[in-house]
């Protein structure tokens, strides 16, 4: 099984982004994943699978403060009704910063996502989550919270162990992110853990892996440009941890001190050859290829393909089409 995963937030309007889809789907991947950044991927996953036919939308991630889970399941069985049970609800607290800075506190993200969970999971099967609300009749019949016809599975974005852990516990996937390859086994180790807890088998949850990947025949080109799409990223407190975590503590602090400062060329100058194979798939479709079958080997259920632009004055949609074609299953 393999997926890949289209920006949101990129430059390419929301009819791109369903054509975008629908070309993955004809070369013959699994799944969609949608990032959400200044957009809805829930909303942007409807419209995915109105136009599609046998690919499954993932929403990686569905932030948990910005929506009440009340609507979040109700918008995730809307979304499987009509797909015929081709969505997959992905959740996850987001970055700190950024929830703050739109006037919501975040709480205690392990706290905080098991309750979510437990109430989005408590009204698909039809508990009373809420029985304060009060009851609403239609023609004199009194209705019920819509449920799935289909089970939803909800996967749970993740970078480090405690959330992995708890997502082996309580989810059916984990959607890990700018997790360093050689930490895989690790991972996989955690969601093991948290099953373990919950008596079930590691093998009844997934393990994802988003990975940024660039191809072409230029090595060095791609380095460049990898370097450009992780700017942002690498200087977020969760994935820098993951840097640490690769055993690239050096790296990391610098890279943490260049992203306070606003430092963007210091963040690149940090982010080296070999740190970039951690986080990667880089060059030629081959040398691409043989990084998948790694990911593989380490665990991972579901590769997800995280296309970025590489070629000189090449767009994001473009870039996409390239990449899907170019390491088509």
């Amino acid at each position: 099984m393999i997926g890949f995963e289209l920006l949101t937030f990129a430059p390419v309007s929301f009819n791109e982004m369903t054509a975008l889809a629908r070309r993955g789907e004809e070369l013959g991947y699994d799944r969609v994943y949608t990032s959400e950044s200044l957009t809805d991927t829930l909303a942007v996953d409807m419209a995915i699978l109105a136009r599609t036919e046998r690919i499954v939308a993932v929403s990686a991630v569905s932030v948990i403060y910005l929506r009440h889970p009340l609507i979040t399941a109700l918008g995730a069985t809307t979304m499987s009704d009509v797909s015929g049970g081709r969505f997959v609800l992905g959740l996850g607290v987001g970055h700190k910063v950024r929830v703050e800075a739109v006037g919501l506190q975040p709480g205690k993200p392990l706290d905080d996502v098991r309750t979510y969970v437990g109430a989005v999971r408590g009204l698909f099967d039809g508990e009373r989550v809420y029985p304060d609300l009060p009851v609403q009749t239609y023609q004199g019949r009194p209705l019920e919270i819509r449920r799935p016809a289909t089970p939803v599975p909800i996967h749970l974005g993740a970078v480090g162990p405690r959330m992995t852990e708890l997502g082996g516990e309580i989810a059916d996937g984990l959607i890990l992110q700018l997790v360093p390859f050689a930490g895989l086994a690790g991972m996989r180790a955690r969601i093991d853990a948290g099953a373990t807890r919950a008596g079930r088998p590691g093998s009844d949850v997934e393990m994802e892996l988003i990975v940024h990947t660039l191809v072409a025949d230029d090595l060095e080109l791609a380095r460049r440009r990898a370097r450009e799409a992780l700017t942002y990223w690498v200087g977020m407190p969760g994935y820098n941890n993951s840097i640490k975590s690769a055993g690239y503590e050096a790296e990391a602090d610098a890279i943490r001190a260049a992203f306070l400062r606003g430092d963007q060329e210091g963040i690149k100058a940090g982010l080296t050859d070999a740190l970039l194979d951690e986080f990667c798939l880089l060059g030629p479709p081959g040398r691409c290829r043989e990084q998948l079958a790694r990911l593989r080997e380490s665990g991972v259920d579901v590769p997800v393909l995280k296309p970025d632009p590489v070629l000189e004055g090449e767009s994001y949609g473009d870039a996409v089409e390239r990449t899907l074609v170019a390491l088509a299953p």
